[in-house]
């Protein structure tokens, strides 16, 4: 089969063409963007080849000056301007070597295929794909994410196929070892996947599907992930990677998430050590509590207060608690039994913005008084309404504290009362230096007054 070179081309020019003019007028109402007349594309006469994998996330080059993107196509040279290339066109049949991927799910670069398309896998997102013919996959078709649009008008085969929250049109298709599409619910009920009750989000692999696939993949972006590694994926392939200590460390240092997938052989204490050099006490709960001591749980929250939130249970300590205090930590972050007045103090005076998080009973004068003494004291008069005291009491209360903390409470609470109760306090022969200082810096506000 001999292949033709790509060259570029104007979307106007293809609209010149027939074939494309007629499939663009069927597909124009569902992909939901419309091109200038100038917008660049590739476009291929005749049957195209990649040797490698065909990427579709416009965020990998993309662009008719970008040497190493440029170079897969066969015939194409780089030009001087940096035209974003809005998609590829192949007038005759498309075949991939390796996979076509759109991983990214809100956008992609269009695919127009006049004949048919084989490739390793084929995972379809916020693209608008077209093929006329017939798509044969080595291994999986999934079209993933509720924007973009994927149509073939001929028949898919694939071992694997997969249709979830995506506007998917197939002729037919022929699937050897799973099938699921949520768009009409026409799969056999025991490929069923499901929304993770945890998270609310994931969408949960079916087992039927899990035990074909080599790697533990308990969601569908976890097999995405894979599969834009440009990996074989099912368990029964012949090309698939060595699955060692290096593979997953690669795994996890691409994608927090595949914390969740290192299978239990590789949970060693060298393994944590290196995954928390990389993330922190963020990987506590994916390894052997055996594997984390005070001293690591404390080099955590050091680095980070709300690192308190991942410390197992048994480690948990008053002290660990303050010293996460001190490093900025959320209220949501401590355990409840530790809570006490002493520590939330503690807490906002690091990190005011979380009095919004304290609990009502917590709220009470002597707390609003340190409050308003940090800084801008936000929402003081909801907090004052719920601990049911008087705002002027805790401004006034919060000055006797000192003459330093008229900065802060004039700043943020100037009032006629309370600069006339600072005057009484502070404007004598003692604290006559600090108290022009401050009088000097706020003189617009007091001339306000008068």
């Amino acid at each position: 089969m001999k292949m033709k070179n790509f060259c570029f081309t104007t979307f106007k020019e293809l609209l010149s063409i027939d074939s494309f003019a007629k499939s663009w007028e069927t597909i124009f109402p569902y992909q939901n963007e419309e091109f200038e007349d100038e917008s660049i594309f590739l476009i291929c006469h005749g049957d195209a080849y990649f040797q490698d994998h065909l990427r579709l996330d416009i965020d990998l080059g993309w662009t008719s000056n970008d040497k190493q993107w440029i170079k897969q196509f066969q015939g194409l040279q780089i030009q001087q301007t940096d035209d974003r290339i809005e998609g590829i066109i192949v007038l005759g049949n498309l075949s991939v070597k390796g996979s076509i991927i759109n991983e990214e799910g809100d956008y992609g670069a269009f695919l127009y295929v006049a004949g048919s398309i084989t490739c390793q896998s084929f995972v379809a997102g916020g693209s608008v794909i077209y093929a006329q013919g017939d798509i044969i996959t080595q291994e999986v078709l999934i079209s993933h994410y509720n924007h973009g649009y994927f149509k073939c008008d001929g028949l898919v085969t694939s071992p694997v196929l997969i249709i979830s929250d995506h506007y998917t049109e197939i002729g037919n298709y022929n699937t050897s070892l799973f099938y699921y599409n949520d768009r009409t619910g026409e799969y056999p009920p025991e490929n069923a996947c499901y929304e993770d009750a945890e998270t609310g989000e994931d969408w949960l692999c079916s087992p039927n599907l899990t035990k074909l696939l080599d790697n533990p993949t308990p969601a569908f972006e976890d097999l995405i992930f894979d599969l834009n590694d440009g990996e074989y994926v099912l368990s029964k392939a012949t090309q698939l990677p060595r699955k060692d200590e290096a593979y997953w460390l690669k795994k996890i240092y691409k994608y927090w998430n595949n914390l969740n997938r290192i299978p239990e052989e590789f949970k060693t204490q060298q393994f944590f050590k290196k995954a928390c050099e990389k993330y922190g006490a963020f990987c506590f709960p994916h390894f052997p509590e055996r594997f984390i001591t005070q001293a690591v749980c404390e080099q955590e929250i050091q680095k980070k207060g709300t690192n308190l939130k991942y410390i197992p249970e048994h480690l948990m300590t008053r002290e660990l608690c303050y010293l996460a205090a001190r490093n900025q930590t959320n209220i949501s972050s401590i355990p409840p039994a530790y809570l006490d007045k002493t520590l939330i103090k503690e807490v906002i005076h690091y990190n005011e913005s979380e009095m919004s998080d304290v609990p009502s009973q917590f709220i009470t004068e002597e707390l609003l008084i340190d409050y308003v003494k940090l800084g801008r004291g936000l929402w003081l008069d909801k907090y004052c309404e719920i601990a049911n005291v008087s705002k002027i009491t805790v401004l006034t209360k919060a000055l006797d504290s000192g003459i330093r903390f008229i900065e802060e409470i004039w700043g943020f609470h100037f009032r006629e009362e309370v600069y006339l109760y600072a005057k009484r306090l502070y404007d004598n022969e003692e604290h006559q230096t600090a108290w022009n200082k401050y009088v000097e810096k706020f003189q617009k506000k007091i001339d306000r007054l008068s």
